[in-house]
């Protein structure tokens, strides 16, 4: 696995190249497993604020801004110098909610037919900028329509139903996700190892506002994975694979876990 890298706010953000994509992390205020998440304190700022630095370290971003319903995200990241877009509250998806701000941008300089948009988990302050420009890169090939992250799968993952994982076609496509253990096997040594999904997405303009519009299929229903949508309706989603560290924070041991990480880089810096 790569290093973690020293926290965002000990380094200037590199000269962004106008490429033609833009991040996007959608955030909520309300989560079941950890209450009120974007807020939640991260060494010093809340976990929101972390996410946002840490994707503008992506050289290929050309912006990145937050799509959220709640006034009190919306403050946090505008204290921090960060661009909001504010959405509707009855979003089922992330995903929904990017495609809400997309729609916006019809003829405006923010995005044309041309742009990726990169749909970036707000709990992810642990995210390889490096990643976002290998998945920003695919899109140079014109087959691809959707696009998204993985990594090996660490053994202690493999029953986590919090930790994705996700199978792959020979050409480095998705076939499945899961929050149960696929293939069957992995990290045990087999053929296939498992792999371990990261939590971003990157669309053409036209596939993401085609996805958020299809209807929920009964795999999307099942997992509770927004991803699933798009396999159930044909569009197939390519898949970079890269030893990246991400550290997802989902409940309260999560977050515990991401300070202790935060506290140590600091302490590295």
């Amino acid at each position: 696995m790569h290093r973690l890298s020293a926290p965002a706010e000990a380094r200037e953000a590199p000269a962004r190249p106008r490429l033609r994509a833009l991040g996007i992390i959608p955030a909520r205020l309300h989560s079941t497993r950890l209450p009120e998440k974007p807020l939640q304190d991260l060494c010093g700022k809340p976990l929101i604020v972390r996410v946002l630095e840490r994707a503008r370290l992506a050289t290929s971003l050309r912006d990145v801004l937050v799509a959220t319903d709640s006034d009190r995200i919306a403050e946090a990241v505008r204290g921090a110098g960060g661009r909001v877009e504010m959405t509707r509250a009855d979003h089922r998806s992330g995903l929904e909610r990017v495609a809400e701000v997309v729609s916006r941008f019809d003829g405006a300089p923010d995005a044309d037919a041309e742009t990726t948009f990169v749909n970036i988990q707000g709990d992810e302050p642990f995210l390889d900028p490096s990643a976002v420009d290998t998945l920003v890169h695919l899109f140079e090939r014109p087959g691809v329509r959707m696009a998204t992250l993985a990594a090996p799968l660490a053994s202690e993952d493999v029953n986590n139903p919090n930790r994705v994982k996700v199978v792959l076609d020979r050409e480095a496509r998705a076939l499945y996700f899961s929050r149960a253990p696929i293939p069957f096997g992995a990290g045990d040594g087999g053929q296939a190892p498992g792999l371990l999904h990261l939590g971003v997405y990157a669309y053409r303009r036209d596939t993401l506002l085609a996805l958020a519009r299809l209807p929920e299929g009964p795999l999307e229903r099942a997992e509770r994975l927004e991803q699933l949508r798009a396999l159930w309706h044909g569009i197939p989603i390519h898949v970079a694979v890269g030893n990246w560290h991400a550290v997802g924070i989902d409940t309260p041991e999560d977050l515990a876990r991401a300070r202790s990480l935060f506290q140590e880089e600091r302490g590295a810096t």
